[in-house]
């Protein structure tokens, strides 16, 4: 099995069960800021335990997820609500209709994962295949640079009574942010290609979309290699 079959379960809920909803409210909220309303459903890939979906419902939007792990869209039926509108999907083939959705958002570096480069700009493409033209799009990524300043090579977290430990290291060949995360006897790997703004903007540019901005933060700051994140807004062509 791959990492991103492995990871994604309890282990992964516990590790950053920081990340909660008064985030996705903040989230949400650059959404509304950026497109406004959207009258056609929009599409929350990579969709998680469904923080993000439940949010935009409250702000108005038809919205729907998917995710390729089973425990995070049991997590979203549960605790947020999403009964019947998250499916699993492998975000290289998605199983949608061409033209599908009104608009499309991918959150907390949800993008990358493949270590083919043609799967990651498959990945890209099916976004675009699955938006009505025109359509905005939203990809919450890294900062590659912020990243590597800031790597903090060894970490021990209590996890309710366990100990994870986090060992994170930068690979140049493949230009890969990995991170190993050992919780008692289960070890688990997180690997995702670290792209710089022209190069994220390329390959969706590639893939069928217009890039319009890149922002530093959900505060709407302009990006630049000290910002906390590399947010990428645009629309399909």
């Amino acid at each position: 099995m791959t990492w991103y079959q492995e990871w994604f379960g309890e282990e992964y809920l516990d590790l950053y069960s920081y990340r909660d909803d008064e985030e996705a409210k903040r989230h949400v909220g650059f959404v509304r800021s950026q497109f406004g309303p959207i009258e056609d459903t929009v599409l929350d890939l990579a969709c998680g335990s469904g923080r993000h979906i439940q949010e935009l419902r409250r702000k108005g939007y038809a919205a729907v997820g998917c995710d390729l792990s089973m425990t995070l869209l049991w997590t979203a039926t549960r605790q947020h609500s999403c009964a019947g509108t998250v499916v699993r999907a492998d975000m290289r083939r998605l199983p949608f209709h061409d033209e599908s959705f009104g608009g499309l958002v991918n959150f907390f570096t949800s993008f990358g994962y493949f270590e083919n480069e043609d799967d990651n700009l498959s990945s890209a493409r099916e976004m675009a295949r699955v938006l009505r033209t025109g359509a905005p799009l939203l990809v919450d990524y890294l900062n590659v640079h912020r990243e590597l300043e800031r790597l903090v090579q060894t970490e021990r977290r209590d996890l309710d009574g366990d100990e994870a430990l986090i060992e994170r290291w930068f690979d140049p060949a493949s230009k890969t942010f990995n991170k190993r995360i050992t919780i008692g006897s289960k070890r688990f790997l997180e690997r995702v290609r670290g792209y710089e703004r022209n190069e994220l903007a390329a390959l969706f540019d590639t893939a069928g979309f217009r890039v319009d901005h890149t922002f530093g933060d959900f505060d709407g700051r302009e990006y630049y290699i000290g910002s906390p994140r590399l947010i990428l807004t645009g629309a399909r062509r």
